[in-house]
């Protein structure tokens, strides 16, 4: 009905109002007139019927027919009388007149009681009975008691009046039709009226719809007028005036129009002379990058060609025999220029992560190198503001994963260095930890994250740290320094390696960023031999350092190594005491301290207990020293950095415990050929480079792996060169005065025959990355970017000559000296005797302090020479001699107070005269008893105790 349009519902609104009420008068009328009709039929045949049976009572009562017959004839003669029958009182018809036949007459229900009435589809039998009636004169004055006296009596019979209903449909009939014709005659005159009135009301409003039509079209001209009523009228009258409005704004706005246009036109005018400055702009955008780029590739040169030779001469320094200490001096030069390096290649590559055209390698790395790699290069910023820096990657991290290292180191530098920068005091931790692992796809997510407890960051700080160029502080006034460009370089990176990375931070709190990296495990990473060796040890440590203590803890007991941490210096010499008298002493002494501890004089105590008196080794941590000779680190059997590296404490802890050096083979190892073999001759090879450095660089390696090299510093030079001689293999500089390297490599294609192409491999400084494609169509067969690597020098000079420089024989074997301190032994597990005793010697020397002082002289220099001997007579199985030399040792220990070498000579020459089977183990014992009194006075100012000791006699 919603849906209805006005004029239906107008229609339904004054139409079933109408006819409902139209069609319930005519039903009642009808039925009443109806039931009227019948009720007359009924009350004639009953007044009949009652005036027959007073008629003939004399008649039924005498049986006379005529006179009934009579009766019945002129009865016959009332309208709608069809029949008359009498009945006698035996219920036998007497008489009948009208239709109807006696052998077909149905035998009728005769009731003594009263009249009654028989029905049937054309007529109605009025049945009346006729009783005698008494004619007493008190009966006649009393209707009741006549009637009441009749019915004492049988009836003398009965009449039957039949009344026709035929007039009686037809009045019905009649009276049907008149009331259909009045519903239907007043049904039209309601549709007839509804029609004016929806035409009435809907006219005006069709009227209206058109005038809102045209209107819509536009023709704004428009105006109606109904005439339907002051209702109509208003809305006419705001049609109209919304129609004169419309097209005043329409005339406006035309002429705004109009007004838009010319100003368009000049605009456009304008817009195309700026499209003509653009034009010129955008060529000097170009022009302008194309300096830019020029620019970045000559600076990449300038600075590059420094630190080729600041790299590769550290690498020449590293193959010479070095001591530790300057090994690890120049380990940290050269991971210093290579971050260096990483950061030069950074900026130059700022241009190509913005225009989204950086390539990312997918080579196999391990990530703990990564991570111990950074840690070292940044370890002395943190140690000079006396901060904690700890790596902590957890055991279930793998370590061979795919990826580029480069891009991953830089990511950690960057956010290592942010938090060291911008924290004074405390710590900084880098954590490595396994979120997922993917196993259908052999993909894991880790989670890198570096906290600080610096001065942390506010929320408006955080919302652009990421942005290029800004910093926390920007203010000219700032207190730390820095473009403000690693971190939106990092944040690149790690969303172009698909990861996320992000920063949680409170301000006056610390800081912890946070990245995550998806790479693939790789199966190529070689995992190096199993640390197995340190099982089952036992070591005790003490460290300053809560989270470098975690961190150390953590690695050891990863190794299968017993841990036992202390808290104080006096815990762990008592802790020390404790276990050799149980026999079950330490293995090693792990002592990390912090810089404020480098000359505590009770840590040197420390030391020498542990090291002279318990004989137990121990393992100085510190942090980064700007020089190694510090009173502890003398004291000490091994001294190592922090923040301590995997395999430089592993290979320390063997040498300390085992006495094993780091990288010795294992008996009946054998190094693989070659995959390519030597070549017939020694290939020639030519160096070009005009800077004098890294033309010497380039030399010394060459000359390292003996090969036939010349140099020269000019393409002038290398070309006169080429033509006097055929070489193997050219190296060649780009960047030269007067003929370049492009012009050089030309001509010497240019002299190339049939029988000989010589190879040429491109040197550069530049680090575009379109460079290498556009020198292999100058004529290069090669490109080595610098710095120069020597390992992949050697592996080009291999690939291009087929001369392995590693192949044994090749001169590349380079002796290295691990460190210059003597051997050590194994800690003492058991507790023993004093090693001196200043206060026996003298009791022995009599009293005398000088002499004793000269005995146990006397007996210190001969010690260096007694334990060469000794070991060279047991290797020399000369039983006889060894036996003089130790008992003319046994004889000079008996006037020094040396109880523990005195007793262990006195066994061991025992054992020699007995031929005991235990002689080896006893050699073993009286080699170190010796060897702890020689460390012992080279630790000890001896002296001096023996001069206290003179001087306290006198004093008392």
């Amino acid at each position: 009905m919603r849906r209805w349009g006005i004029r239906k519902k107008v229609l339904v609104v004054t139409l079933v109002p109408t006819l409902l009420t139209t069609l319930m008068l005519g039903l009642f009328f009808t039925y009443s007139w109806v039931n009227n009709i019948e009720s007359l039929l009924k009350d004639r045949g009953e007044s009949l019927s009652r005036q027959l049976a007073a008629g003939s009572e004399y008649g039924l009562f005498t049986a006379n027919r005529s006179l009934l017959s009579n009766l019945s004839n002129a009865l016959l003669e009332e309208q709608d009388a069809r029949s008359i029958t009498f009945y006698d009182s035996e219920g036998q018809r007497l008489l009948h007149s009208g239709p109807g036949s006696t052998n077909t007459a149905t035998p009728l229900p005769l009731s003594a009681e009263g009249p009654g009435q028989v029905v049937h589809a054309s007529s109605t039998r009025f049945i009346t009975p006729v009783y005698l009636q008494d004619l007493m004169i008190e009966t006649m004055l009393d209707p009741d008691a006549r009637q009441s006296a009749a019915k004492l009596e049988a009836p003398l019979g009965w009449v039957a009046v039949e009344m026709s209903h035929v007039r009686t449909e037809k009045e019905t009939y009649k009276a049907l039709l008149i009331s259909l014709l009045l519903i239907i005659a007043g049904v039209l005159l309601s549709l007839a009226v509804a029609l004016r009135l929806s035409r009435a009301f809907t006219d005006p409003v069709f009227e209206l719809n058109e005038a809102v039509a045209r209107l819509k079209e536009g023709k704004l001209e428009t105006r109606v007028y109904t005439a339907a009523g002051p209702e109509f009228e208003q809305l006419e009258s705001g049609l109209n005036d919304m129609a004169a409005e419309l097209s005043r704004a329409q005339a406006e706005m035309q002429q705004n129009i109009d007004q838009a246009t010319e100003d368009l036109r000049e605009t456009l005018e304008t817009i195309e002379i700026q499209n003509i400055e653009l034009d010129f702009a955008r060529k000097e955008a170009l022009e302008a990058s194309r300096i830019k780029s020029e620019f970045l590739a000559n600076m990449s040169h300038e600075i590059r060609t420094p630190l080729n030779g600041i790299i590769g001469f550290t690498e020449l320094l590293l193959k010479s025999p070095l001591p530790r200490q300057q090994r690890d001096h120049l380990n940290t030069i050269r991971k210093s220029s290579e971050i260096l390096l990483t950061i030069i290649n950074d900026i130059l590559d700022f241009s190509k992560i913005e225009a989204g055209k950086l390539i990312l390698d997918r080579v196999p790395f391990a990530l703990r190198d990564i991570v111990e790699e950074v840690m070292v290069m940044l370890a002395p910023a943190a140690h000079t503001k006396n901060l904690d820096l700890v790596p902590l990657v957890y055991n279930d991290v793998p370590d061979n994963i795919m990826g580029d290292p480069l891009r991953v180191k830089q990511v950690i530098t960057n956010l290592v260095n942010n938090a060291i920068k911008f924290t004074q005091t405390g710590e900084v931790v880098l954590r490595v930890s396994l979120e997922d692992e993917d196993t259908e796809n052999n993909q894991v997510t880790l989670r890198l994250s570096i906290a600080d407890s610096g001065v942390g960051l506010s929320r408006a700080q955080q919302q652009s740290l990421f942005n290029a160029f800004n910093q926390a502080d920007a203010s000219t006034a700032r207190q730390y320094g820095g473009t403000g460009l690693g971190l939106a370089i990092s944040k690149r990176l790690v969303e172009e390696m698909g990861g996320k990375i992000g920063l949680e931070s409170e301000l006056g709190k610390g800081s912890t960023f946070w990245f995550t990296l998806t790479p693939e495990l790789s199966a190529t990473i070689d995992a190096g031999s199993p640390k197995e060796s340190l099982q089952g040890e036992r070591i005790i440590y003490l460290e300053q350092q809560k989270t470098t203590g975690l961190a150390v803890e953590h690695l050891l007991r990863e190794w299968g190594i017993s841990v036992d941490c202390v808290s104080s210096p006096g815990a762990l010499l008592e802790r020390v005491e404790e276990a050799q008298k149980r026999q079950e002493g330490y293995a090693t002494a792990l002592i990390g301290i912090t810089r404020h501890l480098l000359n505590s004089s009770q840590y040197c105590s420390l030391l020498r207990s542990l090291e002279v008196e318990r004989d137990c080794r121990t393992l100085l941590l510190t942090p980064t020293l700007e020089t190694h000779d510090t009173p502890l680190s003398g004291l000490a059997s091994g001294h190592l950095t922090k923040p301590v590296c995997r395999d430089a404490l592993y290979d320390e802890l063997l040498l300390l415990i085992h006495g094993i050096q780091a990288g010795n083979q294992a008996p009946g190892h054998t190094s693989l050929p070659a995959p390519n073999a030597r070549p017939a001759r020694t290939p020639r090879i030519l160096a070009v480079d005009d800077n004098e450095a890294n033309l010497k660089l380039v030399m010394t390696l060459l000359h390292d792996c003996h090969l036939d090299a010349e140099g020269a510093a000019s393409g002038f030079e290398a070309l006169s060169k080429v033509r006097q001689h055929a070489f193997d293999l050219v190296f060649m500089d780009l960047q030269m005065p007067g003929m370049d390297g492009v012009e050089t490599t030309s001509r010497i294609r240019a002299l190339d025959t049939g029988s000989h192409r010589t190879p040429i491999i491109a040197l550069t400084a530049h680090a575009l990355a379109d460079e290498q494609d556009k020198l292999s169509q100058q004529g290069f067969d090669g490109y080595m970017a610098k710095p120069i690597s020597s390992h992949q020098l050697e592996d080009l000079i291999r690939e291009y000559t087929g001369f392995d420089a590693r192949q044994p024989g090749n001169g590349t074997g380079i002796s290295e000296v691990r460190d210059t301190r003597r051997p050590l032994r194994p800690s003492n597990r058991r507790m023993q005797q004093d090693c001196v005793s200043v206060e026996e010697s003298i009791q022995l020397a009599a009293g005398k302090t000088d002499l004793a002082e000269e005995l146990f002289s006397m007996l210190l220099e001969q010690l260096p020479e007694d334990i060469g001997r000794v070991n060279k007579l047991w290797q020399d199985n000369q039983q006889s001699l060894l036996l003089e030399c130790v008992h003319k040792l046994h004889g000079a220990t008996r006037y020094c107070g040396v109880p523990e070498l005195r007793t262990i000579a006195n066994r061991f020459e025992t054992a020699l005269k007995c031929e005991s089977p235990d002689r080896a183990i006893l050699k073993d014992q009286l080699i170190a008893a010796m060897e702890r009194l020689q460390m012992w006075s080279d630790r000890t100012d001896w002296q001096r105790l023996f001069r206290e000791q003179q001087r306290q006699p006198e004093t008392t």
